[in-house]
């Protein structure tokens, strides 16, 4: 019944045009979840949008998975209703759950050390997007960072993983002042780099980061090994993943 349901899963999100095919998702996913267990856990997905990691660690044996989409807060309008779409197409005892907070908004409501493995991605930039911006340069914005990820560590239990992505502002394209024509919706000053977000992270009390670059899904194994280093992922979009201990 489970592996009938995953199947399900892959076949909803691919015919929902959600991603291009199911060898580039299960790649996509395999890698983005490498070495964390999801069987059993609590889990939140910050700005999760349609609900793509929420589903996928539900139907991976999630015990509750918490996908927090704002999206009256300024995010792609139709999502909320997507993640509707999409959860009609599982049993209604899948434990999913949408809430439309802000991760802040939502922090002020959650008991501490309740999730296994909090998910950002693609959203770290957007929890202050203008403290963000100006982080290296304003001390009150670094802050402001900070207490934004000690409450984070607070509602993560003992030896929690935190999964980040992003790109990093550190990019050929950025930095010779070119339009970067692989990822051309970029803002790249709204971006920091791995090492800046690691530095955050460990002030607020987390500890054994480690850093993958990320290649393409659709070229695999192959890809992953060949252009999964920064000084190629430099040259072309500058994605990156962080896990991170509790």
């Amino acid at each position: 019944m489970a592996q009938k349901i995953e199947t399900g899963f892959f076949d909803q999100v691919v015919n929902r045009k959600m991603y291009s095919s199911k060898k580039n998702l299960k790649f996509h996913l395999d890698n983005l979840f490498e070495h964390v267990e999801l069987a059993q856990k609590e889990v939140l997905d910050v700005g999760g949008g349609k609900g793509l990691l929420t589903f996928y660690a539900a139907i991976k044996g999630a015990k509750k998975a918490i996908c927090l989409e704002p999206e009256q807060a300024g995010s792609t309008r139709g999502v909320i209703n997507a993640f509707r779409d999409l959860q009609q197409a599982f049993p209604a005892t899948l434990p999913v759950e949408l809430m439309p907070f802000t991760l802040q908004e939502f922090l002020q409501q959650t008991k501490p050390a309740t999730f296994d493995v909090v998910i950002m991605y693609n959203s770290i930039n957007h929890l202050d997007e203008e403290a963000c911006i100006h982080l290296l340069k304003n001390e009150t914005s670094y802050r402001r960072y900070v207490n934004i990820f000690k409450n984070v560590y607070r509602v993560m239990k003992k030896k929690a993983t935190l999964i980040v992505t992003d790109c990093s502002c550190n990019n050929f394209f950025n930095d010779v002042g070119m339009k970067n024509r692989l990822v051309p919706t970029i803002e790249w000053h709204k971006h920091q780099q791995p090492h800046t977000w690691i530095k955050l992270l460990k002030e607020s009390g987390f500890r054994n980061p480690e850093v993958v670059w990320l290649s393409p899904n659709r070229l695999g194994r192959p890809g992953r090994f060949f252009f999964g280093n920064y000084f190629i992922s430099y040259l072309t979009t500058s994605f990156f993943k962080i896990s991170i201990e509790k």
